[in-house]
């Protein structure tokens, strides 16, 4: 085991090497719904998989009600780490524990809605072997989602052309971890420690560029959203979008196939959020991207936000 973290405290039986899924989730204080999280993951029907729980120190009750559910559960594995490291590298943590084909976070708050939630992620991985990363339709718990940005269908979409779309809309289209499904393998880099809000679009990035992106549209699981969350402390108070696009426009590849919308959308976001900040890349954009050009999509982006407010009003109604 990483020396951050001490050994399982129960269940030290031997861990199949060649199990098809890893099941992850990383804990801190997260005792309210923690319980129905790891209900939803030992209901599920796919018979083989590992469960991992890393929890990073918490104060609250949470390391008891792991123990418990251990005991119970021999499919489970568990930890305290002896100091508390942060979401991103908790993560890492679990990820270089797991043994599994495929990787399955499900974070503390959040939950399986199917029985055959895991079945049906396995299914399309292992229906699509161009495919790295596999996702279901977005649901959430607590409040209402805006209108889609981008209609997925059941289908197979290519990973380069994906980040692509992410660009263009300035938006995470794959959504959360408790979402997805990826291939062990392809991310064996583990999270990149840099980052923290935007930790899982910069790995949905990371694994797109390798391989293709597989969707069902269905809810097969939910986050939740409410003021002691994890992700909540730091969701507006880092520097992470712009981290994210100075290491990816820095990449041949995006430079060459990044279209006048992408390179519109960052560099409006951009200069808007971080100002000066953002003076360095922003230029570097500019240069790509023609001053007509330019002015032509700030007229049609003018002239969307009437609309785009409406539409948001409507579906928080």
């Amino acid at each position: 085991m990483n020396g951050a973290v001490t050994s399982p405290r129960v269940n030290k039986s031997p861990v199949k090497s060649t199990l098809k899924m890893s099941v992850l989730v990383p804990v801190y204080n997260g005792e309210r719904f923690l319980a129905e999280c790891l209900d939803s993951v030992l209901m599920q029907d796919f018979p083989d998989v590992e469960i991992l729980v890393s929890d990073d120190h918490s104060s609250d009750g949470s390391a008891g009600l792991i123990e418990k559910y251990a005991a119970l559960a021999p499919r489970i594995r568990w930890w305290r780490n002896p100091r508390r490291v942060g979401l991103t590298a908790n993560s890492n943590i679990c990820l270089r524990e797991a043994k599994g084909e495929y990787i399955k976070f499900v974070h503390q708050d959040d939950k399986l809605l199917h029985p055959s939630a895991l079945s049906k992620y396995v299914e399309a991985l292992d229906n699509h072997p161009t495919a790295v990363l596999a996702g279901s339709r977005q649901h959430v718990t607590g409040k209402k989602l805006p209108p889609a940005l981008f209609r997925f269908q059941d289908s197979l979409y290519e990973g380069r052309q994906m980040i692509l779309n992410c660009f263009e809309l300035n938006n995470n289209l794959i959504g959360q971890p408790s979402l997805t499904v990826f291939r062990r393998l392809s991310a064996g880099r583990g999270f990149d420690e840099r980052f923290v809000g935007h930790m899982d679009f910069e790995m949905w990035c990371h694994l797109l560029e390798q391989g293709d992106y597989v969707h069902l549209n269905e809810p097969l699981a939910t986050w939740r959203v409410h003021p002691g969350q994890q992700t909540a402390q730091f969701r507006n108070a880092d520097y992470d979008p712009l981290l994210l696009m100075e290491t990816y426009y820095d990449k041949a590849w995006l430079q060459q196939t990044a279209t006048s919308q992408l390179l519109f959308t960052q560099i409006y976001y951009l200069q808007k959020k971080f100002g000066s900040s953002a003076d360095g890349l922003t230029r570097k954009m500019m240069a790509q991207l023609p001053m007509p050009q330019y002015t032509w999509h700030w007229l049609k982006h003018k002239a969307s936000k009437p609309i785009l407010t409406l539409s948001r009003r409507l579906a928080a109604a």
